[in-house]
C-alpha cells in the first residue's frame, strides 16, 4: 500500500519517550508510516518529552522540533509562538489532507497552534484521553491551566473537526461538548505486539515476578499493591515486586517512603522512568501483572494504556474492575478481576498465581487473544486513518 494522502501534525505529546501518552499515539501511526499511508511531524513541548532528542531532527521518519517557554521570560512566549507556527507552515503540504492532531485537551500552551492551523486549513482531531474537570492534588499554576482547559474544550466544537476518545465515559462526554456538530469516536489503548514474545514461556514457581509499570498517582492505588505484596509475603519469600514509572515528585517520594516501611523492601526493586528499550526487556521478564486503579470519578472515566500493555504478554493479569475494564476483560477467563481499593482481594488474586501457576499461562492465552482482538496498534490504526479520512 502506498498512498500518503494524509500529512499529520501532532501536538501535546513527544512520540519519542516511554511514558504512556507517547506510546499511545505513537502506536497509532507507526503502522500507517511503515504501510506509507500518512506522513507525520511532531511539535513537542518540553514539559513533555522526557528523552535527550535534541531540539529539532528526524526520528523514525517523523520530523520533530521540541519547543518551550520560561514563566520568568515573558518575553519567551512569543519566541515561542513564533517557532510552533513556523513548523506548522514547514510541515503543511499542498495536494493533501494537513491533520493537527492534539493529544488531549486545547490549553494555554497549544490553542494558538490549533487556531492558528485550522485557520490555514489543518483538519483539527483532538484525542481526549481523560476528565479533567476530576483532577485533583495539582498547583496553583496547574489548576489555572485545567480551568482554562475545561473553558476551552466546553467550546472545542467551534474549532474541533473530530473527537477522539479512549473510554465509553470520554466517548459520552465528548458527544455532550459536540452538540451533534462534531464527530466522535472511541478509540481504545493500543498495544504495539512486536514487543511481547513468550514462546517457550514457563513460569517459574521459585522465581516468580510481580510487575507495576506506569504513573505512580494516588488513582493507580500503587500503596495497595505494596501492602498486598507485604501480605503475599507472609505466605511466600521468594516472590518479587518489581516498579517502573514515574510521577510527580510528590507521589514518587511517597510510593519510595512506602517501600521503605515495608519489612519485604528487599524485594522490592523500584526501578523507576525507564528507556523504552529497558522498559519492554523488564516487562518481558516478569510473571504477574497488576493493573491496581482505584475507584474515583478520574480514574473511571479514562483506560489504563498499561493495562493493554500486561494482557499483550499473554501472562497472569490482576485488574481491578473500574471504568470499562470489565467491556474486556472476564475473571478467570483472561484475567482476575478484582474489587479496588481492596488489599485482601488483590493479595489473594496473586497468590492464586503464585499457587497455580498453570494459570499464568492458560489466562494468559486468553489476556494475548484480547490483546490482539481490541488493541492491536496496526488495526486500531487503520480504524483511525479511515477516521482521518472523512475528518
Amino acid at each position: 500500500m502506498s498512498d500518503p494522502g494524509c500529512n499529520i501534525v501532532v501536538t501535546g505529546v513527544s512520540l519519542f519517550d516511554g511514558m504512556a501518552s507517547s506510546t499511545r499515539v505513537r502506536n497509532l501511526f507507526e503502522p500507517l508510516i511503515k504501510m506509507n499511508l500518512v506522513t507525520a511531524s511532531n511539535l513537542v513541548f518540553e514539559t513533555d518529552n522526557k528523552e535527550p532528542i535534541g531540539r529539532q531532527g528526524k526520528l523514525n521518519d517523523i520530523e520533530f522540533e521540541v519547543i518551550g517557554f520560561r514563566l520568568a521570560n515573558f518575553f519567551s512566549i512569543f519566541s515561542f509562538w513564533y517557532r510552533g507556527i513556523s513548523f506548522l507552515k514547514r510541515n503543511r503540504k499542498r495536494d493533501c489532507k494537513n491533520i493537527l492532531y492534539n493529544y488531549n485537551y486545547p490549553d494555554l500552551k497549544n490553542i494558538v497552534f490549533i487556531l492558528y492551523a485550522k485557520l490555514k486549513g489543518y483538519r483539527i482531531i483532538i484525542d481526549v484521553i481523560e476528565d479533567n474537570r476530576y483532577e485533583s492534588h495539582i498547583s496553583f499554576i496547574n489548576k489555572a491551566r485545567l480551568k482554562t482547559s475545561i473553558f476551552l474544550f466546553r467550546f472545542s466544537r467551534y474549532f474541533v473537526h473530530t473527537y477522539v476518545a479512549i473510554s465509553e465515559h470520554l466517548r459520552q462526554r465528548c458527544q455532550e461538548i459536540s452538540k451533534d456538530r462534531v464527530p466522535v469516536h472511541l478509540i481504545p489503548v493500543t498495544v504495539n505486539l512486536n514487543y511481547f514474545k513468550n514462546e517457550g514461556y514457563e513460569p517459574d514457581r521459585n522465581n516468580l515476578k510481580i510487575f507495576y509499570g506506569g504513573s505512580f498517582g494516588e488513582k493507580d492505588g500503587l500503596g495497595y499493591l505494596v501492602d498486598a505484596f507485604d501480605e503475599v509475603c507472609k505466605t511466600d519469600s521468594r516472590v518479587k515486586l518489581i516498579l517502573t514509572g514515574a510521577g510527580n515528585n510528590r507521589d514518587v517520594e511517597k510510593i519510595k517512603q512506602r517501600i521503605e516501611n515495608s519489612p519485604n523492601r528487599d524485594r522490592v526493586i523500584f526501578m523507576g522512568f525507564l528507556s523504552i528499550s529497558d522498559y519492554y526487556a523488564t516487562l518481558n521478564s516478569c510473571d504477574i501483572f497488576c493493573m491496581t486503579r482505584i475507584n474515583s470519578r478520574f480514574a473511571n472515566a479514562g483506560f489504563p494504556f498499561k493495562l493493554g500493555e500486561f494482557l499483550a504478554t499473554g501472562k497472569g493479569v490482576i485488574a481491578t474492575n473500574v471504568g470499562d475494564v470489565s467491556s474486556y476483560l472476564e475473571d478467570g477467563v483472561n484475567a482476575l478481576l478484582i474489587s479496588p481499593n481492596t488489599v485482601n482481594e488483590l493479595a489473594n488474586a496473586i497468590l492464586t498465581f503464585i499457587n497455580e501457576p498453570g494459570k499464568i499461562k492458560l489466562l494468559g492465552a486468553g489476556a494475548r487473544k484480547t490483546a490482539e482482538t481490541n488493541f492491536d496498534s496496526e488495526k486500531v490504526g487503520l480504524r483511525l486513518l479511515s477516521i482521518f479520512r472523512s475528518a
